[in-house]
């Protein structure tokens, strides 16, 4: 909010300055206006009287001293005050009015007030012609309201006649009102606007709405949640993007649209939850920079929490799923910090980058409407699939000799007769389609209505917004609402802010299960009988009635459910007081609840229970199973922020800030196992038999707290040469009790070149940056019970009536931050008055005392505590690239482009002995491939044996051991080195293409340089003949596989044998993507608003994840099918 606030205070002074150049073009000066802005008043307020005493002052001098006593601030031309003398004066209790005039009077000057603005300029003298009376009778006043394409009043828009000395400035609401002659030709421009020109024919009214231009970086003030910088004298490495770019490259959610607008964000690519909308993804900026303690966890699939950024939206901190959920249609813009420069203010939580959101802020003036109505589809995308159909999977099973069993006659016969029932069925048509049973178009739906109004001194916003999301997977769906309402009042030097917010979201998986499983599913069983019927169970390949194979629609059909719910209430409340001009004061109250729940419940009539551990007599009552989650969390935040900013001698400008912030954060969570359900219908936890089997309730609850001191300076001198000083004290009760707090700094220096003298003209080099920082953040990533040690109580044994307690966790006291130390080297250059600009970062991020597991003697009780001991590096740079291709103003006509590259290389420096130990344990371990951590290789790691390929004459593999040598062995034990799995390369690349209200954008994305291991060959291509009797499976194995001597292919011949994981199966990842493509239509137009009383009405299409292409070949979305989103959408304001 601060960002936006000081942004439009900026543009302001600088749009009504370029209003007062319609005499003649030169350099102006202009006071810092105040953020407070008050409706037109041509008055002057009698009770403010100055007492002045001046000796031969300057302009500025004098202004300045009218300021002090009065507040009011002044807008003047610099060239044309130079025919002022200095002023020397003497009076007490005078009136502003009657002060000005006589100072200024006698010069020919006017003035006009506008709340605390007063413009001061010569008056405009118009051009003396031999017709000048019969002009003068054919002038007509004219009035029209200036607005941005969202409707936005535009104040200080200004409004020239061209050719003459003739012009006015829009006011607070944007209205201007001009004299002129029909068949005039009036300019209109606006700093960060594409000037227009327009004819003046007739009538008596001109409304005006500017398009944004591209070539113009608005993005003066940077806010990094704690203090706002200029961003002129910022030298850390940060990303901002606008609301216009969230609504232009949308995805499935708020992290999919971060995404798709920089490419320093990386999602995590998840191949088996594919597009689900439930699904929340892993996230990092620039590098992971934690490591897991344990080996194992990490290949299963625990990883990936401890890198995630922090995010704070208008100053307090929110949850990643809040941001996923959040509304895009009420926020302003979003700052991606990514050095330390920029994330220390945030000591022990900034080492993984900060995201930081700012809202929109009310709008004074009339009521305001805007909303959004639209409809969103998800199309699933199959075509990553390539399955048998029924006739080739009864080829493929005969081909593999399954129907044959050489020496015994009688299950040949059996066999036969089984091959020919099938056979009868394929030729009578069946070949179902299993991958579309559970599939269909998920059709949702979104509405955003926005309010606002109110005057200068009080303000407000109600906004709200219902998003519902329909899964590519039948049943599977994402509710979310999201509530604000926003109050701001202003009473002279304090400004008193409250917003209070509601988030409720439903999520629901579906009730088909797992998309594998039907992907399984033989083509040639048809899920329902001749009656239309469902088919319960299906025979297994061979017959075998006690093998039967229950169909997964069966399941679908039963009331069974997985459900969660969470619901936020937030109130903020923040008071801003402006001691004097250049100091200001904040505090801030934060308040947040949350509520969540999760429900997940299976019928005994399950697939799930038909196992033998359920059909005992013990099992059986057994089936039927329940599972409840609830519980709580509070956050209470509070910040008191003191700022200074002042301008010495013309050249001299510091910024100070000191923040004092504390947090506490109580949470509670219980679960529920339970089991023994007689039927689908009663399905209520308290109807359950019993818990489940070796089972109890479990919970947790704790309470944290935090407290951080902040101090920043920052120095420009000249607008040429800046400095920036962080230093942070945290302390937390997270850490050890020998390590209570934390310290944390930054320094940054750079230097604008392009305001030194050899390139101040420059029409080539119009912007010229360089900026180096370094500095130190941390994070926390371990929880209380690894730093004390704790005590499990125990009811079920007892010693008479007492109950006992156990050791649990052996605490180390000594544990602390992990430490990130981060240097950031970079440029910006912007060419032709911004038709061209780049960005350039070069980083090395060093992460040490990572938590690392540590051995321990045996007789302690415990294997290993928790210590401070690992080191990760990341070294890469980032470069972005920005320009407007062709441009043609008079047909309203617009191409530009844009580009990304991102280069991450990471590196594990040191590692503990525990993890040492558990690398070669596991490295023997019968497991297909191993991430695993060596120190000098990357943490995303991949391990396989290698392999030379199929031998031609036998059709088997052929390995190398540890040694080299050849072998035919596969042994866990040969695993090596083979590549990350990360790419090393990520970007993105865009087009926009604009004419009139027309507008065409198209963003792609891609990487390459990492390895990725394709499980699809070992589960779907190079399988058993045991798997091809039991499911479905790719048509590779029809066309590719090894058949007979000679025979060169990259698959081996068929065998019982399973097929284990080798360098084969680890090809280079190489992919791109269509990430979005949008399409808007805008109404605008005089006649439109006068006929519709519309600001505008816009007609807009987004489709995402159109279209992947990728150097390997598998299966994307094993457990949840990759979809392709349209959404369309009719936004409109009046």
């Amino acid at each position: 909010m601060k960002k936006t606030a000081k942004r439009k205070r900026l543009i302001w002074i600088i749009t009504l300055v370029s209003g007062l150049l319609l005499f003649q073009s030169t350099d102006t000066h202009a006071r810092e206006v105040k953020t407070v802005l008050h409706e037109t008043d041509l008055s002057w307020d009698k009770e403010k009287t100055v007492t002045l005493n001046l000796k031969k002052a300057t302009v500025k001098q004098f202004f300045d001293a009218v300021h002090q006593q009065t507040g009011l601030d002044f807008v003047y031309n610099t060239a044309q005050m130079s025919v002022i003398k200095p002023i020397s004066i003497s009076v007490k209790d005078e009136s502003v009015e009657k002060l000005l005039k006589s100072v200024f009077g006698k010069y020919g000057f006017v003035f006009k007030r506008n709340g605390n603005m007063v413009t001061v300029s010569q008056q405009a003298q118009e051009p003396k012609s031999a017709a000048s009376s019969e002009t003068k009778q054919q002038k007509r006043k004219i009035t029209g309201r200036i607005s941005d394409l969202q409707g936005e009043a535009l104040i200080g828009a200004s409004v020239r006649v061209k050719g003459a000395n003739i012009g006015c400035i829009s006011d607070i609401d944007g209205m201007y009102e001009i004299e002129v002659t029909p068949n005039t030709t009036l300019q209109f421009s606006y700093i960060g606007m594409e000037a227009q020109e327009i004819v003046y024919k007739e009538g008596n009214k001109l409304n005006v709405s500017l398009k944004a231009d591209d070539k113009t970086q608005l993005e003066d003030v940077v806010v990094t949640g704690i203090f706002q910088k200029p961003k002129e004298s910022f030298t850390g490495a940060v990303s901002t993007i606008s609301s216009e770019q969230l609504k232009m490259y949308k995805g499935q959610n708020m992290l999919q649209t971060l995404r798709n607008v920089d490419a320093s964000i990386n999602l995590a690519i998840d191949n088996i939850s594919g597009s689900n909308p439930n699904n929340l993804p892993n996230i990092n900026i620039r590098g992971t920079s934690s490591l897991p303690m344990n080996v194992k966890e990490f290949n299963e699939g625990i990883k990936g929490e401890v890198n995630t950024p922090l995010i704070i939206m208008d100053g307090f901190e929110i949850s990643l799923t809040k941001l996923m959920d959040y509304n895009d249609n009420d926020i302003e813009s979003i700052n991606i910090l990514k050095d330390a420069s920029a994330t220390a203010l945030y000591g022990s939580r900034g080492a993984n980058g900060v995201i930081v959101i700012i809202s929109k802020r009310p709008a004074p003036g009339q009521l305001k409407v805007t909303g959004t109505i639209g409809i969103n589809l998800e199309i699933p995308d199959l075509t990553s699939y390539d399955l048998l159909d029924a006739a080739g999977k009864l080829e493929l099973e005969k081909l593999a000799g399954l129907y044959v069993q050489n020496g015994y006659p009688t299950n040949t016969t059996r066999l036969q007769e089984i091959y020919n029932g099938r056979l009868q069925k394929v030729l009578s048509g069946v070949n179902t389609d299993w991958l579309s049973k559970p599939l269909h178009t998920g059709v949702g739906q979104r509405y955003n209505l926005r309010m606002e109004g109110g005057s200068d001194q009080f303000r407000w916003s109600a906004a709200a917004d219902y998003n519902k999301t329909s899964g590519a997977m039948k049943g599977s769906s994402r509710q979310v609402f999201n509530g604000t309402i926003t109050l701001m009042y202003t009473i002279k030097n304090l400004i008193f802010k409250n917003q209070t917010g509601v988030g409720i979201t439903n999520s629901h998986e579906s009730n088909y299960g797992s998309f594998s499983s039907y992907a399984d599913q033989q083509p040639y069983n048809d899920p329902y009988d001749e009656n239309g019927s469902l088919v319960r169970y299906f025979d297994d390949f061979y017959g075998e009635p006690a093998s039967k194979r229950q169909n997964p629609l069966y399941d679908a059909t039963l009331n069974w459910f997985d459900k969660s719910k969470y619901q936020d209430i937030s109130n903020n409340f923040s008071i801003e007081w402006r001691i004097y001009k250049d100091l200001r004061l904040r505090g801030q109250l934060g308040v947040t609840s949350r509520t969540n729940s999760s429900d997940y419940f299976l019928p005994a009539e399950h697939s799930f229970f038909n196992t033998n551990e359920y059909k005992s007599d013990s099992g059986y009552f057994r089936r039927g199973f329940y599972r409840y989650g609830t519980g709580e969390t509070h956050n209470y935040d509070g910040s008191i922020n003191l700022s200074y900013s002042s301008l010495f001698a013309d050249k001299h400008q510091v910024y100070a800030g000191l923040d004092y912030s504390i947090t506490q954060n109580d949470a509670y969570s219980y679960k529920f196992e339970a089991e023994g359900f007689t039927n689908e219908d009663i399905n209520f936890l308290g109807n359950a038999l019993q818990y489940k089997k070796d089972g109890s309730p479990t919970g947790s609850r704790s309470t944290s707290r935090r407290i951080g001191v902040t101090a920043n300076i920052n120095y420009i001198y000249d607008n040429r040469y800046f400095a920036d000083f962080s230093l942070r004290m945290d302390g937390s009760s997270n850490y050890g009790t020998n390590r209570k707090f934390a310290p944390f700094w930054s320094a940054g220096i750079g230097w604008n070149l392009h305001n030194e003298k050899f390139l101040r003209n420059n029409d080539v080099i119009t912007n010229l940056r360089l900026k180096t920082s370094y500095g130190q953040t941390g994070s926390i990533g371990f929880s209380t019970l690894q730093t004390t040690t704790s005590y499990t109580y125990t009811t079920d044994n007892r010693y008479l009536n007492w109950i006992g307690a156990y050791l649990s966790g052996l605490g180390n006291p000594d544990l602390t931050w992990q430490k990130t130390s981060q240097l950031n080297i970079g440029t910006e250059i912007g060419l032709w008055h911004g038709r061209l600009s780049a960005t350039f970062d070069y980083y090395e991020k060093k992460t040490d005392n990572l938590l690392s597991a540590m051995n321990t003697p045996l007789s302690m009780g415990f294997s290993s505590y928790t210590a401070n001991v690992g080191e990760v590096k990341n070294t890469g740079w980032e470069i972005g690239l920005n320009g407007i291709i062709l441009r043609n103003q008079q047909h309203r006509f617009s191409w530009s482009g844009r580009a990304q590259l991102v280069y991450n290389k990471n590196k594990i420096t040191k590692l503990s002995d525990a993890i040492k130990e558990q690398n070669e344990e596991y490295l023997k371990q019968n497991v297909e491939v191993s991430n695993l951590f060596y120190e000098g290789n990357p943490q995303n790691s991949i391990y396989a044996v290698r392999s030379l390929g199929i031998d031609p004459s036998t059709g088997k593999e052929i390995f190398l051991d540890r040694n080299g040598e050849l072998t035919q062995t596969w042994n866990p034990s040969d695993k090596v080195f083979l590549g990350s799995s990360e790419p090393t390369y990520r970007g993105i690349a865009g087009t926009m293409i604009s004419w009139k209200g027309l507008s065409v954008n198209i963003s792609f994305a891609y990487h390459w340089g990492g390895k990725v291991y394709n499980q699809t060959l070992s589960d779907k291509v190079e399988v058993s003949t045991f798997t091809i009797a039991s499911k479905n499976v790719d048509s590779r194995v029809l066309s590719q596989r090894w058949t007979k001597e000679g025979d060169v292919t990259f698959f081996k011949g068929f065998s019982t044998e399973q097929t284990r994981a080798t360098s084969r199966y680890v090809m280079d990842d190489k992919a791109f993507e269509i990430q979005s493509l949008d399409v808007q239509y805008r109404l605008d137009s005089q006649a439109f608003r006068k006929a519709t009383r519309l600001s505008y009405l816009t007609f807009g299409i987004n489709m995402s994840d159109l279209l992947y292409f990728s150097s390997v070949k598998r299966e994307r979305g094993t457990g949840y099918p990759y979809a392709r989103a349209i959404r369309g959408t009719v936004s409109f304001a009046f």
